[in-house]
């Protein structure tokens, strides 16, 4: 028979297994509650092909709940009903995060598809405006490189040059001017100069409405040149204007505009005679010599 020393030793080692026993099953109760309770996020898509220029945009909204497919609704439902002859797409994605990325990873099927989350930028594409300004370039800018106004606008007059010498026309409507700094456009001017001299890290939209430069808004900036039939020839010519002009600083960028021979140095006729039009003739003519 076992003595009571070996019995008390015995129910004890069976309280602690017990005890463990218990602990395991807390700790397995409590991994059951955290994946129960995980936050999870849904994504509602609409998703419009233009398949005769290759391009998929979708309109992109995230909620917490699937009660929020109400108000998403809602919304697509009155765009489908402005532009009934376009072909339209509704899908439902629940992933562990907020981002496009999860989504694609989640479904390869949106790998190609350029989101935005502004019912505004996906109208605009949808109304098929074939029209760049001078603020989507500068948005375009803006999303590529942290920069002073200052810079941003000789990057604009650089990439107007470039454009023109290489398809023989303006890449957009506003007109240049020959300030003392070198050549601006008064509008972006206008918008950016709250910057004063410090880097720009907002983007701006046409409506001036000031967006934080997130990966979200700089994929809706590309989406913005994707609807345009030449939208690669304002990202080619950027991406060689950024390549040649990116590392220079802003006053550099200023002495190669006020060089002599240039559009700003003959408009200006050296620097006497400020606040010109740079017209499109006069750039033509200097990138035909240069």
């Amino acid at each position: 028979m076992l003595n009571m020393n070996a019995l008390i030793l015995i129910h004890i080692r069976f309280i602690k297994r017990i005890i463990h026993i218990g602990r395991l099953n807390i700790e397995m109760a409590d991994v059951i509650k955290k994946k129960e309770g995980f936050a999870m996020y849904e994504h509602f898509i609409l998703l419009h092909s233009d398949y005769s220029e290759g391009k998929r945009i979708a309109f992109h909204q995230v909620h917490q709940s699937v009660l929020g497919l109400k108000d998403f609704k809602e919304v697509t439902d009155k765009l489908k009903g402005f532009y009934p002859e376009l072909s339209f797409g509704f899908h439902h994605v629940k992933t562990e995060a907020k981002t496009w990325e999860s989504v694609v990873e989640y479904d390869k099927f949106f790998e190609d598809v350029f989101p935005v989350n502004k019912i505004e930028t996906f109208t605009r594409f949808l109304s098929d405006e074939d029209e760049i300004t001078s603020f989507d370039i500068a948005n375009l800018i803006t999303s590529k490189l942290e920069c002073t106004h200052l810079k941003l606008q000789k990057l604009l007059y650089f990439f107007y040059v470039s454009y023109v010498k290489k398809y023989a026309e303006a890449p957009f409507k506003e007109k240049l001017i020959a300030w003392q700094h070198g050549p601006v456009v008064e509008e972006v001017y206008n918008t950016y100069k709250k910057y004063g001299r410090s880097s720009i890290d907002e983007l701006i939209e046409d409506d001036n409405v000031l967006i934080h430069k997130d990966d979200a808004f700089k994929l809706s900036v590309y989406s913005r040149f994707l609807q345009t039939s030449s939208y690669g020839k304002y990202l080619d010519v950027l991406d060689e204007t950024l390549d040649k002009y990116e590392s220079y600083a802003a006053w550099s960028l200023v002495n190669l505009t006020h060089q002599p021979g240039t559009p700003w140095d003959i408009v200006t006729e050296g620097g006497r005679r400020l606040n010109k039009v740079i017209d499109e003739d006069l750039i033509k003519a200097y990138t035909m010599q240069h």
